[in-house]
């Protein structure tokens, strides 16, 4: 294989991990919703857009909550309270007036309106990494996700949860619950 396929095959590859490519835009931030969900504004209207393949708890009450309280069999209080500590956590990454670079070359809606991203905070970190490497929030593992993406943000779930960063040291009963 000569150098040129190989440094292409590279740089294809290192592209679906994280790092920048040419269909980047910059977006800035309006709000922070939850630990997994951003409003930005995109063609002077406020959108949402939702961290491709990650989950963080609700911090406010909605159908996902009533799920989560089911699904755990705790109560809504412990629950919000997590909540609040992811949105807080992502509101320490990137802050309202901040912007974010996202891949809009492939965006596409979830079953809410909200475009599922890849965004990138000001030093070029994954929001969407950060979240699950700082402890504030777990794979989805019910949606199809890259390879490269799934594996890398699995493996930061498991280093959160062994190295009880973020939720998984503040409330351990409480996010082991709710994140397995």
């Amino acid at each position: 294989m000569n150098t040129r396929i190989l440094l292409l095959l590279l740089t294809t590859l290192m592209t679906g991990i994280g790092h920048s490519n040419a269909a980047e835009t910059r977006y800035q931030v309006k709000a922070i919703e939850d630990g997994d969900t951003l409003v930005v504004e995109m063609n002077g209207q406020p959108e949402r857009v939702q961290l491709l393949g990650i989950d963080a708890p609700e911090n406010t009450d909605n159908p996902k909550l009533v799920r989560d309280v089911q699904r755990t069999g705790l109560v809504e209080k412990q629950l919000l309270e997590i909540g609040n500590a992811a949105a807080a956590h992502l509101q320490q990454l990137v802050k309202p007036g901040d912007y974010i670079r996202i891949d809009d070359g492939k965006l596409r809606r979830d079953k809410y309106g909200r475009f599922i991203v890849i965004a990138f905070g000001a030093e070029s970190r994954s929001l969407n990494q950060a979240m699950v490497e700082d402890g504030y929030a777990v794979v989805l593992g019910r949606y199809p996700l890259p390879e490269s993406l799934k594996d890398g943000l699995k493996a930061a779930e498991v280093t959160a949860k062994r190295e009880n960063r973020g939720l998984w040291g503040r409330y351990p009963e409480t996010a082991g619950a709710w994140g397995g």
